[in-house]
């Protein structure tokens, strides 16, 4: 049984994760301690290549205690740099990568596990196999969501509205999108105001 798989995502009012300059400053002290405390409730968080080039986040837990969850970094060309901070090792942080390259040696130098995969579904499924992984939080960025998205491993969405408007920028599911006969069904499971009073919070279930 795969790992159930939470996206989780602070978007503009237009469904943007960021403007079209990189500008992603969206959260509100509440959500940024949501964020944290999801975290801290699940086994692994995952995020995106771009997510690490862009934000170079620890991907650690900052606003709440607990236990740092595994760390998943997706890049089909492995092309990052080492010295991002989510590869100063522990916790425990995986690279799936398509690349075979020697740069691939230096991340295994700094205690970074290195895995191959061949579908972002297939990435999930390896972490429930080989590192007892039993719930994720994704992340992003939008590439990433969509890909898991498209492919039909998603569990929930737990979405925060910030009241900001970008008109242009990476879409919160950035692809090709679905015919409209096609698209994922959403269960509305809970919806309420966040405590600072300017955004609202969405819980679904996928169908």
């Amino acid at each position: 049984m795969r790992p159930f798989v939470i996206i989780s995502s602070t978007m503009s009012i237009d469904g943007r994760l960021a403007s079209r300059d990189g500008f992603s400053e969206l959260s509100c002290p509440y959500d940024k301690i949501r964020q944290h405390v999801l975290r801290s409730e699940v086994d692994a968080v995952m995020v995106g290549a771009n997510t690490v080039r862009v934000d170079n986040p620890s991907l650690k837990l900052k606003y709440f205690k607990g236990k740092d969850p595994v760390r998943v970094i997706v890049s089909e060309s492995g092309n990052l740099d080492p010295s991002y901070r989510v590869f100063q090792t522990p916790p425990t942080t995986i690279l799936y990568t398509k690349a075979d390259s020697p740069q691939l040696r230096e991340f295994i130098s700094r205690g970074v596990i290195v895995r191959r995969f061949g579908t972002v579904c297939d990435i999930i499924t390896d972490l429930g196999e080989h590192f007892n992984v039993r719930k994720v939080m994704v992340e992003g960025g939008g590439k990433l969501n969509w890909a898991l998205l498209r492919e039909g491993c998603v569990d929930e969405l737990r979405l925060t509205i910030s009241p900001t408007i970008f008109g242009e920028g990476v879409n919160v599911f950035q692809g090709e999108g679905f015919p409209g006969k096609d698209a994922p069904r959403l269960v509305l499971e809970n919806s309420y105001f966040c405590q600072c009073g300017k955004e609202i919070i969405l819980k679904y279930k996928i169908k």
